[in-house]
């Protein structure tokens, strides 16, 4: 589990450039990002490999995403049917090692579960409170949540995870991951990347952490027509699947 740096979130006036000990605000990774596809397009005009060859095939965990996923609707980074009258919010980082076993061991049976049933849906919070890595790969998610395939990208993306701000989150392997959805639009999800809509969504994602009071990865934050309930660090998956019981 990871705590935020101070406790908290920064607010909305403090996100464009600040940069702290362990915290990275999202205004830096626009510019960076921007820089990437700026790059990108010259690579490209000038005849040389460009991001858009990366071997998908150096790509983990693609076959059991996409089994995982399988017939369930998507929508941004929703997973599961929009009448379902459960929500569980999941806050997570991209870099956070807990965050990756929970994706690993504790989602896969509330999908399988739950959510393929219609019981609940389940949201994909994007936190960037760890480093550069954070912040470039939650907009990558913000991006293919653009094409409504935020959380498969995600479940990709931790399968992937390298080191915390190690620069694991390349433009290789990033890019791959896009590749390797169907249906994805690759040279659309560049673009997304750089796009002020990607920005906002994830400045709205740390507005609703900050409303649940949420202040560390991962949190799952529950809520159905019974009430709401918050679960903090590693969960099996019978705790969330109970909790989703009870608020149901």
């Amino acid at each position: 589990m990871h705590a935020f740096p101070g406790g908290g979130i920064p607010d909305r006036k403090m996100r464009s450039s600040r940069v702290s000990n362990k915290g990275w605000w999202i205004g830096g990774a626009i510019v960076a990002v921007v820089a990437i596809v700026v790059a990108l397009v010259v690579v490209s005009a000038s005849g040389g490999d460009s991001a858009g060859d990366a071997a998908s095939g150096e790509v983990s965990g693609v076959e059991t995403a996409l089994a995982l996923t399988k017939g369930i609707p998507q929508a941004g980074f929703t997973i599961g049917k929009a009448s379902a009258p459960v929500t569980v919010r999941e806050f997570i980082d991209p870099q956070c090692p807990v965050c990756k076993t929970a994706s690993e061991d504790t989602l896969p049976d509330i999908v399988k579960g739950p959510v393929k049933d219609g019981t609940a849906k389940i949201v994909i919070e994007p936190l960037t409170f760890l480093g550069p890595d954070s912040s470039t790969a939650a907009l990558a998610i913000a991006a293919a949540a653009q094409q409504d395939k935020g959380f498969t990208y995600s479940e990709i993306m931790y399968a992937n995870q390298g080191k915390e701000n190690s620069g694991w989150a390349t433009e290789e392997l990033l890019t791959g991951i896009a590749q390797a959805i169907p249906g994805m639009d690759v040279e659309a999800w560049t673009t997304a990347r750089g796009s002020d809509k990607a920005a906002n969504d994830l400045f709205a994602v740390s507005d609703r952490a900050a409303a649940a009071g949420a202040n560390s990865t991962p949190t799952f934050v529950i809520t159905g027509p019974g009430g709401s309930t918050t679960l903090v660090g590693a969960q099996e998956p019978a705790a969330v699947i109970a909790a989703i019981k009870d608020v149901s």
